[in-house]
């Protein structure tokens, strides 16, 4: 999946344009969004966008978990590669985000996300409350049959990709 490359700016825009048209249906809310690194895609579009739902952002902490800060709080860039808030700001506690928006590598149509591997979001969405839902976030060149799945491993609700946002089919 890492070998595909980056993803186009045009593609990734068609994703945002029907995840930005699916919340925009939902009552806004605390949304935990992301910093993209090139093979995913970039939401900071949204934003803008959708001024009504508050945007926390995650910081992977000492510990190994992710902690969430609103979009505002400055940004460095972690050791792994990729952008994150600094440790100032206030943590957003994870009971008060109602939408979760989660990258991965790769995501099957059931909902299984094959992450980068250290579990990061496998923990918080094992710790979310039961009415939050989460939503992977990718292009149909990144779908696959079926993502391997551990015990550990969390999956997904709903995906989002440049052909709209669908409810995952644990059956397919």
């Amino acid at each position: 999946m890492r070998a595909r490359g980056p993803v186009e700016a045009k593609t990734a825009q068609r994703v945002v344009t029907g995840l930005r048209d699916w919340m925009a249906a939902r009552i806004p809310g605390t949304v935990a969004a992301y910093l993209a690194m090139s093979d995913e895609v970039e939401l900071t579009p949204l934003f803008a966008a959708l001024p009504g739902w508050r945007w926390v952002l995650p910081r992977v902490e000492l510990d190994r978990s992710l902690s969430f800060r609103d979009r505002a709080v400055p940004r460095e860039r972690h050791p792994l590669g990729m952008r994150q808030p600094t440790e100032t700001g206030v943590v957003t506690p994870l009971h008060e985000i109602d939408l979760i928006l989660v990258p991965g590598l790769a995501f099957d149509v059931m909902g299984g996300r094959l992450g980068r591997g250290a579990g990061y979001y496998d923990r918080v969405l094992e710790g979310r409350r039961g009415d939050v839902l989460a939503v992977g976030v990718t292009t149909e060149s990144r779908l696959i049959a079926m993502v391997p799945r551990e015990d550990h491993d969390q999956h997904v609700e709903w995906l989002a990709t440049e052909s709209g946002v669908r409810e995952c089919s644990p059956t397919h």
